[in-house]
């Protein structure tokens, strides 16, 4: 776990406890049950291969070791299976929820196909937080940020994801600076979105760093793709590429930082997270939270992970809450400039 994963959130690292519980209770609870995490989004996808791998060592660390299934719920970006968990699921600890962090901005924007609250939910943690850049190609001609900005500027065109940040952050970048984005939309996900820049289509994507350095890291290193900037508050140490900005940065006023922390790169913080509804007794929901924390530390588990190539850098439920309390108090003048980005 690194410091700099927090930095930008104006925290430091804190100690990963749940609160107290009876370990007794809870074993007798869940001996010989079944939990069921329920992932927001389809089989073969990267919140379904976390899930899959914290599923087969999570059983380990909850007391009374009861059996652990994964289940698919996909839809909405995930918005129906926090529907689910919101309203529909057993709230006795037996079912969690894995859904997307950015579906906050759903509830903020008032989608009336939202009907959970995530300022009222249990939050167990993520396994880790991602940071998106704008990487692109030399076609173009881009060398830097700065020259898609005014009237001389060049343009790339991008790929987008609708509801993600990958589509989001570039329209963000293009309505709040000027940068001269054209997007791309309808791509349903990034390897459709590389094949695309491949053949030439594309010039570029925003894509988190964290799926980067599997998919692509030889481009980058090799000078193939360049990485224009980066959505977040500090700079990612481990980045190939020296002096690529960061938000405060790129941002001209301190709203248009705001905008671009909350639009595009908070969520992220809090991508693929786990919950419980709130309704779940203080005992198991606790014993949940720490047994995903063990898990996030079991050597069996980070093998696996690695194996897989998925990163580990877990980001605390307290953190997660933190950020959820931020969105919650936005204020109302910056929820509505960003919806009217967003959602026009």
């Amino acid at each position: 776990m690194t410091l700099s994963l927090y930095s930008w959130l104006g925290l430091g690292v804190e100690a990963w406890a749940a609160s107290a519980f009876d370990e007794k209770a809870v074993a007798d609870f869940y001996r010989g049950k079944t939990v069921r995490i329920v992932v927001g989004f389809s089989a073969g996808g990267g919140y379904d291969a976390y899930s899959r791998v914290i599923g087969r060592h999570l059983h380990k660390h909850i007391p009374g070791n009861p059996s652990v299934v994964v289940d698919n719920m996909a839809g909405a970006g995930s918005i129906i299976a926090a529907n689910y968990i919101y309203n529909a699921a057993p709230k006795d600890g037996t079912v969690i929820g894995n859904i997307s962090g950015q579906i906050i901005l759903e509830q903020l924007f008032a989608n009336p196909a939202v009907q959970y609250d995530l300022g009222k939910v249990r939050y167990l943690g993520v396994p880790i937080g991602e940071t998106y850049l704008l990487l692109v190609t030399r076609k173009p001609g881009v060398m830097k940020f700065d020259e898609l900005l005014g009237a001389k500027s060049k343009q790339i065109v991008v790929g987008g994801i609708p509801g993600s940040t990958v589509e989001q952050g570039p329209i963000l970048l293009r309505d709040l600076l000027g940068a001269n984005l054209k997007v791309v939309s309808g791509y349903k996900g990034t390897a459709d979105i590389r094949l695309a820049i491949e053949s030439g289509e594309l010039d570029g994507f925003l894509n988190s760093w964290e799926s980067t350095k599997i998919t692509s890291l030889d481009k980058v290193k090799s000078g193939e793709w360049l990485i224009l900037a980066q959505l977040g508050d500090n700079p990612l140490a481990e980045l190939p590429a020296a002096n690529v900005p960061t938000i405060p940065q790129i941002a001209r006023t301190e709203e248009q930082r705001q905008l671009l922390r909350f639009g595009a790169a908070a969520p992220n913080q809090f991508g693929k997270v786990y919950i419980v509804p709130s309704a779940v007794p203080r005992d198991r929901s606790a014993a949940l939270e720490a047994a995903l924390t063990k898990t996030f530390g079991d050597k069996e588990f980070l093998a696996e992970a690695e194996k897989g190539k998925l990163e580990i850098v877990p980001v605390s439920a307290q953190q997660v809450q933190k950020l959820v309390t931020e969105f919650m108090g936005l204020p109302a003048d910056l929820k509505a400039k960003l919806r009217k980005i967003l959602k026009p």
